[in-house]
């Protein structure tokens, strides 16, 4: 055993070590089942995240005709009627994948925090579970020049308002971690020395740590709804012409980092 074993304290016991213990048939066969149950949920829980990921990839194929389409209609100086209805299409596009991934969220919040469904280099700079909008809101303000003082200062009360949410959903998860963790280092039942029913204890023990994880889906929640809203509340203040141009800029940069995902990837180790 290395040094984690010897230290003092309490040791966990797994389901073979209760053998060896003065516990009865009964829970262990109840504890041995627990883990297999527990060793069982993740698989489950990948076979259901494929359905999204494909999903996200046939959204992904849309976005890029429609990210096409507006690009062709700026380059040819279309009318504003007609860019209108292009940047329309687009905005109910994006409407979209914030459905697909609420609907996904419910059933399996894991999979989308966990940003299994990006490239490498779009989950380096995740947070909860996609993109922070303050920061898509400070690089779109270098793009779309010139603008007016009343639509400079709603971009920047947007910006602001934007940032201050982002802290209290992140001030709130991690609370939300504290809170975990403290239920989960109240005396795990499987130490030496516990007494009682160790199955019932265990689930007592992670139901209530469930509990306090079945409130991730409302901080996701929370925080699609915010870049939403973001995405919406720009596309209220900036012309049509301008819209056009922020959500090519937005397109980019998403579309950069992607590129930059495969290049990242690619590159030359070192042994």
């Amino acid at each position: 055993m290395d040094a984690m074993g010897d230290r003092e304290g309490p040791r966990l016991v797994s389901s073979t070590a209760l053998w060896r213990g003065e516990r009865r048939p009964a829970q262990i066969v109840q504890v041995s089942q627990l883990e297999q149950d527990f060793q069982r949920a993740p698989q489950q829980r990948e076979s259901g995240s494929l359905p999204f990921d494909t999903e996200y990839s046939r959204w992904l194929e849309e976005h890029t005709k429609h990210i096409n389409e507006l690009r062709t209609a700026v380059n040819s100086h279309a009318s504003d009627p007609e860019l209108r209805s292009i940047v329309d299409n687009v905005i109910a596009h994006y409407d979209e994948v914030y459905r697909m991934k609420a609907n996904t969220a419910k059933g399996n919040v894991e999979h989308l925090l966990s940003g299994m469904w990006k490239t490498p280099a779009e989950r380096c700079f995740m947070w909860i579970g996609d993109f922070r909008p303050s920061l898509l809101l400070k690089l779109l303000g270098n793009q779309l020049e010139p603008l007016s003082e009343q639509q400079l200062l709603a971009i920047e009360n947007l910006q602001l308002s934007s940032h201050n949410s982002e802290d209290a959903l992140s001030q709130g998860m991690q609370a939300l971690e504290q809170s975990l963790g403290e239920t989960l280092a109240i005396g795990s039942p499987f130490t030496e020395g516990s007494s009682g029913n160790v199955a019932t204890k265990y689930m007592g023990q992670m139901e209530m740590a469930m509990g306090k994880l079945a409130t991730l889906e409302a901080f996701f929640h929370q925080a699609d709804l915010l870049r939403q809203r973001a995405l919406h509340q720009m596309h209220c203040v900036l012309t049509t012409r301008q819209s056009a141009r922020a959500l090519l800029a937005i397109s980019g940069y998403f579309s950069g980092l992607r590129a930059l995902s495969s290049i990242w990837l690619a590159r030359p180790r070192e042994q």
